[in-house]
């Protein structure tokens, strides 16, 4: 009779795992087929609650979390994927990419502040916890990988944005000689014709930027400096800086228009 509660609970054990198992695997499945950001996250989510090592779900859920600007939790993400499986390239890649991303930031209020210390010619040397951060995720990432010429390319902007402009046009360098796809070779070259401008050797940049566009004109890092060149009438332009502000201004103009018409009362109707 003991026998027969001992096997009874055995089974009892294996289906109700075997169900756990299923259900987080269904929900990360439905997550991967979402269409909608928040829907995947949410699926990611109680896949995690069901079974919190579950890497995969981890880590897609973090790449959500990064375009969506909510760095801090993609951070603790990208950490939790690395805590379960420490050989990620990927994972390291990202976790760093994260922290650049939430010390340089993006989009169009990173470029008009960007746009304003170059105005006033003002350099401010960026050396803080999250900066740090990224370069040694990226050390890691090629550690475990050295062909990776992503992380060779994100690491010299770290750099870049430290001041150790030597050390980051050898990362870029490396990066454009790996090779790799259009994209990271495209970004390598952009952040070497940033680096050779700061550094007033116009030459220099001007040849690394238009190598930048050639290969991927809508780099997305780099906005300022692509945009206008999408253009034909700006294709004769000597210089990126140049460029690239006035396709800022281009943007901003545009949004002032467009909030000034926003909020521009209708005319009234004469009688």
């Amino acid at each position: 009779m003991e026998k027969i509660i001992v096997a009874t609970l055995v089974c009892l054990f294996l289906a109700a795992t075997s169900a756990w198992s299923q259900d987080d695997i269904e929900f990360y499945n439905r997550g991967l087929k979402s269409s909608l950001a928040y829907k995947k996250i949410d699926y990611f989510t109680k896949a995690i609650q069901l079974n919190p090592n579950l890497a995969e779900a981890y880590e897609k859920r973090a790449i959500h979390f990064y375009f969506q600007r909510r760095f801090d939790k993609a951070i603790q993400d990208y950490t939790k994927v690395i805590e379960l499986k420490p050989q990620r390239v990927d994972a390291y890649l990202m976790l760093g990419r994260t922290y650049l991303r939430k010390k340089k930031g993006s989009g169009i209020k990173a470029e008009i502040r960007n746009l304003v210390l170059n105005l006033r010619k003002h350099h401010v040397q960026e050396y803080n916890e999250s900066l740090e951060r990224a370069i040694e995720n990226f050390n890691r990432a090629i550690e475990l990988d050295p062909q990776l010429a992503n992380a060779y390319s994100y690491r010299a902007d770290a750099y870049r944005i430290k001041g150790m402009t030597d050390v980051a046009i050898r990362n870029t360098t490396i990066a454009i000689q790996l090779g790799g796809d259009r994209r990271s070779v495209a970004r390598a070259y952009a952040i070497r014709a940033k680096i050779y401008r700061k550094l007033c050797q116009k030459d220099l940049s001007e040849v690394n930027f238009r190598k930048s566009v050639e290969l991927d004109p809508y780099l997305s890092d780099f906005p300022p400096l692509h945009v206008p060149l999408i253009y034909p009438g700006f294709g004769n332009t000597s210089s990126p800086e140049p460029v690239g502000r006035l396709g800022l201004f281009g943007i901003i103009i545009l949004t002032v228009v467009v909030i000034f018409k926003l909020t521009l009362p209708a005319p009234k109707k004469r009688d």
